[in-house]
């Protein structure tokens, strides 16, 4: 995670450095953040955690891969997609554990797979949730059942596709609290910056 400047690290430098140790996934919160990276040689791939609608065609000229946590902004998504003659363009599906800040309910999954499934503009990359207090040892139990909730969810969603899903959920302070749940990816952010 180096949205916000890297929490203040300066986040060129800390995407560089990033960069050459091989790193799957940058993420930043706005496509600007994402275009500044890209115009100063970051070629990794990065995630957008908040994409606007207004950001849509920066996303597609730059190659940063969205979330998409609605179906409102997916159909945005693939109607300017399809405009743009663009196929297969990585995505990023949020689930809403029950942090409820942004994400799709996992109730909703099979329409959300429907969707997906009978488009070919974009194709969901990876799966991912945040957790509310996985720092705090009084939510422990609430953080495991956000991270039952996940598995089941992303389990539907990767059963309907033959390409793997990389799936993740963990912050900085998950990953080492919650090892059970670190996937195939974690979000380090300020645990960058050893705290």
């Amino acid at each position: 995670m180096v949205k916000s400047s890297a929490y203040g690290a300066e986040a060129f430098e800390l995407a560089k450095t990033i960069q050459e140790d091989h790193v799957d996934y940058l993420a930043v919160a706005v496509a600007d953040e994402g275009f500044e990276l890209r115009k100063a040689g970051i070629t990794s791939s990065i995630i957008i955690m908040n994409p606007e609608l207004t950001s849509l065609k920066t996303m597609f000229d730059y190659h940063l891969e969205p979330e998409i946590y609605s179906f409102r902004l997916l159909e945005n998504l693939l109607r300017m997609a399809e405009k743009e003659g663009i196929t297969n363009f990585p995505i990023h599906i949020k689930i809403d554990t029950g942090m409820h800040r942004l994400g799709f309910d996992p109730s909703e999954m099979p329409l959300l797979i429907k969707k997906l499934k009978s488009q070919t503009a974009v194709i969901p990359r990876s799966v991912f949730s945040h957790l509310a207090g996985s720092d705090s040892p009084e939510f422990d139990d609430y953080t495991r059942q956000q991270i039952a909730v996940f598995e089941k969810a992303s389990t539907e969603l990767q059963e309907a596709f033959n390409h793997r899903i990389l799936r993740h959920i963990c912050n900085s302070a998950a990953a080492e609290r919650f090892p059970e749940a670190q996937y195939d990816m974690a979000r380090l952010g300020i645990g960058l910056s050893g705290v």
